[in-house]
């Protein structure tokens, strides 16, 4: 057992290093993670004994799953659904199915019989929810686009799991396999819904009898009996955890406060995830099969990316960065594709051995390619969509500028910027920081409509706004608390009525230096104050947080402080 921990103290040292020089090279820190399992494992110094990592491998895989999958669960909220959530559902229709056609049709040149290209189309739906979910949250991405690629992963693996029970019950039924295969495929999908059912409410229960303020004991005592029991009974458990959060987002108010418990413990699951991933990742798979898997590769991508730009365009869904109202590339930001596939195919293997390991051997080859690069797409969206703050940007640029000065000039001469200036923080304006993704109210709001907003939004003052665009001034949280209980007044009042600070008093210019800003914060009880173009039309840009300006502040006085000590 000594042993045991050993490794999985090595796993996480080795996950932590290499993942802060992939913060100082500015790349998300998940690919340092599977670096570090490269290093490790027998690509490299091979340092772990591998009876300690097979031990590992699937506790950790499980548990990390389950945490990525309740949360990616959580997203189907009805009243979010009700909405947008309506045509995303179109637009994952849409995409899944011409990634499906595209791959399918593109197999038949490397794969012999239909059944081989109709499952691999099936698997290339796909998505996976880990490394998605942890890039998007490592740059705090927010806005419709970061929800977009959320709810799409999440409905992508809904998809691909449902369509392959359905394809294995289709395939054992025409070739005479007899109805043993059929039951344990419609079980497969009517024991996982039962599972998710069965865990979400008994979630909601432990909580309220007994969490008393513990979110995160009865998530981990649930999501481990809901594993071992998915495995007593062979049932597959990423759809289970996706009905778990599904189940607790709409029947209590504990979603938010769970995930806030999970920001203790969840990295380390993560980073023991993806460190394991790396030490798994075989390239002799991609040397042997790199016909297949580079034409399964093309195939997917070209699926997912004009997939998504076809849906986008068919149920008319606009996803606009609001900086330039340009339409992201969101089909980039669902490529990444690990665990699910592999799982998809490990299951066909138990219908078919020879066809199960050919389609293993193909998604394993892809999968080292889709595992490097597609955090670096995930985080391209994100960025392109407008929806990462600058300044969480630049905070990451000044640690590589405070970096050893051996390892800086290694980094500057890898990324062939020996000779760049860098950025000065002080030259920040408030309108390169400010949120553009918090849309504000409308003046002529209702108390539920107000409440709907308050509900989905992080901050704790609104915006309230014209038609025209012109700031109104901002509703705070707590001036709505005594008149939400009060049905009568609250029938009476709008969005206008509310608004209790007024523009002058709650508002910067985009123009203002963050220095500024963060004195006029000081004087400032809110947690953030809105942006306007400037003091006489009024018009509203975003939103800017008193977090993020601490985050820059902090960095300007590290970088002064050094400067005089030096």
């Amino acid at each position: 057992m000594n042993d045991l921990l050993l490794t999985a103290g090595l796993l996480l040292v080795g996950g932590i290093l290499c993942g802060a020089v992939a913060r100082l090279l500015r790349m998300p820190t998940l690919t340092g993670y599977i670096a570090a399992g490269l290093i490790l494992g027998h690509h490299g110094f091979d340092l772990l004994p591998h009876e300690h990592v097979d031990a590992l491998t699937g506790p950790v895989n499980d548990v990390a799953m389950a945490l990525v999958l309740f949360v990616l669960g959580g997203q189907f909220k009805l009243d979010t659904l009700r909405k947008s959530g309506r045509s995303l559902v179109g637009v994952s229709t849409i995409e899944g199915a011409f990634t499906f056609l595209v791959v399918t049709g593109l197999s038949f040149a490397v794969l012999d019989g239909w059944q081989g290209p109709f499952l691999l189309g099936i698997m290339a739906i796909a998505v996976a929810p880990a490394t998605t979910v942890v890039v998007l949250e490592e740059y705090d991405a927010q806005g419709p686009t970061t929800d977009a690629i959320k709810l799409l992963t999440a409905l992508s693996n809904v998809w691909a799991v449902l369509l392959f029970e359905f394809a294995l019950l289709g395939i054992v039924f025409f070739s005479g396999s007899g109805e043993a295969g059929a039951g344990a495929a419609l079980w497969d999908i009517s024991g996982a819904l039962c599972f998710g059912l069965l865990a979400g409410h008994a979630l909601i229960v432990i909580q309220d009898r007994a969490g008393h303020g513990n979110y995160s004991l009865p998530l981990l005592a649930v999501l481990s009996l809901t594993i071992g029991g998915c495995k007593i009974t062979g049932v597959p458990h990423m759809l289970a955890f996706l009905v778990t959060g599904a189940v607790v987002a709409n029947r209590s108010r504990y979603l938010d406060p769970i995930q806030k418990s999970m920001e203790a413990f969840a990295p380390t699951a993560f980073v023991a995830f993806f460190v394991i991933s790396g030490l798994h990742l075989d390239f002799r798979v991609l040397a042997d099969h790199w016909i297949a898997a580079g034409m399964y590769v093309l195939a997917r991508t070209i699926g997912k990316v004009l997939g998504a730009r076809i849906g986008l365009h068919l149920t008319g869904l606009d996803i606009l960065n609001p900086k330039d109202r340009s339409s992201p590339p969101l089909g980039l930001g669902l490529l990444c594709q690990a665990g699910a596939a592999i799982a998809l195919a490990q299951v066909a293997g138990e219908f078919n051995p020879e066809l199960g390991h050919q389609l293993l051997n193909i998604i394993l080859g892809a999968v080292i390619i889709f595992e490097l690069v597609g955090p670096f797409l995930v985080k391209h969206v994100a960025v392109a969509a407008g929806e990462v703050n600058i300044g969480h940007l630049l905070v990451r640029h000044s640690e590589e500028e405070r970096a050893p000065s051996i390892l800086a000039s290694f980094i500057r001469a890898m990324r062939g910027r020996r000779h760049a200036k860098s950025h000065d923080l002080r030259e920040l304006t408030v309108g390169q920081i400010m949120r553009r993704t918090h849309a504000p109210l409308s003046d002529s709001a209702g108390m539920d409509e107000i409440l709907r907003y308050a509900n989905r939004s992080r901050v704790n003052q609104f915006p309230v706004v014209t038609r025209e665009g012109t700031l109104v001034g901002l509703v705070r949280l707590r001036d709505l608390e005594e008149l939400a209980f009060d049905p009568h007044a609250a029938s009476l009042v709008i969005a206008s009525d509310l608004t209790s600070l007024a523009p002058d008093e709650a508002s910067l210019t985009a123009d203002t230096p963050v220095e500024r800003a963060a004195e006029l914060f000081a004087h400032f009880t809110g947690n953030n104050m809105a942006v306007v173009d400037d003091k006489q039309d009024w018009q509203y840009l975003g939103m800017v947080e008193r977090a993020d300006l601490l985050r820059i502040l902090s960095q300007l006085e590290g970088r002064r402080a050094s400067k005089t000590s030096s």
